[in-house]
Formats: C-alpha cells, sequence, structure tokens
C-alpha cells in the first residue's frame, strides 16, 4: 500500500492537526477513507449468514475467530446497485462505540495521510453527516467518513 500526504485547508477555526491516516477503499467508482484508528483489519470476503428480518443495510452476521460480527453493505447503505461478484469483495472489520462491525467495499487501495481541518459535509452533501470532509489527492477526491455517525443512524448493531 502506498502512502501519500494530502494537504487541505483549514476550514474550523483553531483546530489544527497534524495529520490522520485513513484507510482508502472503493465502492463502484469513488473512493471513501475512514480514519485507520477505527480499523481493526481488512479480510476477504466470506460466507455471510442472513438472518430473518435484518434491516436492509444488513449483508449479514460473520464468525471470524470465534467473533460473530455485523456486516453492513455500503453499497446498501449508500444507494448503489450491489457487485455482480461479491468474492472479489473486501470485509473492513472496524471498532467503534465499544462495538465491532464489518463493512462489505469493493476493494482496499491504501493508506493515506491527510493533513489539516477538512470541510464539514454539510457545506457539499445531502445533510446526512455521514462524511468528515473530502480530501483532494493527487488523482482523485477522496470522500473522508465518520465512522460514528454513519452507523449512528437507524442499524442497531
Amino acid at each position: 500500500m502506498n502512502q501519500q500526504v494530502v494537504s487541505l485547508e483549514a476550514e474550523s477555526a483553531g483546530a489544527e492537526e497534524s495529520h490522520r491516516q485513513y484507510v482508502v477503499f472503493s465502492l463502484k467508482d469513488e473512493n471513501y477513507g475512514i480514519e485507520i484508528s477505527s480499523v481493526k483489519e481488512i479480510v476477504k470476503w466470506t460466507t455471510i449468514t442472513k438472518l430473518p428480518d435484518m434491516a436492509p443495510e444488513m449483508a449479514g452476521m460473520i464468525k471470524l475467530r470465534e467473533e460473530v460480527i455485523p456486516v453492513i453493505s455500503l453499497h446498501r447503505r449508500f444507494g448503489l446497485a450491489e457487485p455482480e461478484n461479491k468474492e472479489s469483495t473486501k470485509i473492513v472489520i472496524l471498532e467503534t462505540g465499544g462495538k465491532t462491525i464489518g463493512i462489505n467495499v469493493d476493494d482496499v487501495e491504501e493508506v493515506v495521510n491527510v493533513t489539516k481541518t477538512h470541510k464539514r459535509s454539510g457545506e457539499f452533501t445531502d445533510g446526512s453527516n455521514w462524511t468528515k470532509g473530502i480530501a483532494k489527492l493527487e488523482d482523485y477526491l477522496l470522500i473522508l467518513l465518520d465512522v460514528r455517525s454513519l452507523f449512528s443512524n437507524g442499524i442497531d448493531v
């Protein structure tokens, strides 16, 4: 995985950070980033057990080293079509709010360093609060996700 340093303009008064590392993953044709401190591990696609009456965003449950972990489909969460070949996808295992959650993504690309504070999500999104901002990388824009907000709206894991 390559490392890349990104500099963003400061948008919030008095909020200075040296840098934060983000794990970059893809969904369809877009790149998203989650702070590396939330990422526990990345695993290949595995058999998922579906439960009756699951929330639409839930892909199901997996067993990983004797732990049962709920897996969320970010494709469904973001209103995107599911990939045709799920076996080529990855599951990113996250720890947030004392809970372990898996998210199904198309691929994991790299880890990047993002410096400075970035724009608030309300300035350029529909107000979902799932994003922390957008980082302008050399070759693409990176949508920075707020893991806590992403899973605090209607998904009980």
